[in-house]
């Protein structure tokens, strides 16, 4: 027995093959897909300010605080400080697990450990990086 496809169009439902199915969800789950990453990026259309007035006007103030980007890179420059003072093999797991990006089971994979040792191993370094950010 063969699925039956339906599409809405103007409020009422309309049988569709599965094709026509297929390529119409395709293109609707790209275009979500596409506002996602738009509103992640703070992208804005001309289309969305097509009405009268100053443009000027719809433009959202994108003050920035010097301050606080400068305690951030102050703040990044410390971690990288208290990075470099781990010794070579909590470096290496710290640089593969965050900035490799590498999955707990790909980085046990590497060291030929277990899951949770990783972790284990993961959770002390992040305690002793703690410990050495604590007065920042």
């Amino acid at each position: 027995m063969d699925k039956e496809y339906y599409l809405f169009v103007e409020g009422k439902k309309v049988a569709v093959s599965k094709e026509v199915y297929l390529a119409y969800h395709s293109e609707l789950n790209k275009e979500k897909y596409q506002m996602r990453r738009d509103r992640l990026n703070n992208c804005f259309f001309f289309c969305s300010y097509n009405h009268d007035g100053n443009f000027e006007e719809n433009l959202e103030d994108l003050e920035f605080d010097i301050e606080k980007i400068i305690e951030t890179k102050e703040m990044i420059e410390e971690v990288r400080r208290a990075i470099s003072k781990l010794n070579p093999i909590e470096r290496d797991l710290i640089e593969s697990l965050f900035y490799k990006e590498e999955t707990i089971r790909e980085v046990a994979a590497k060291l030929n450990i277990s899951h949770p040792a990783v972790i284990k191993r993961r959770n002390k370094v992040l305690e002793k990086l703690k410990e050495m950010l604590e007065d920042f």
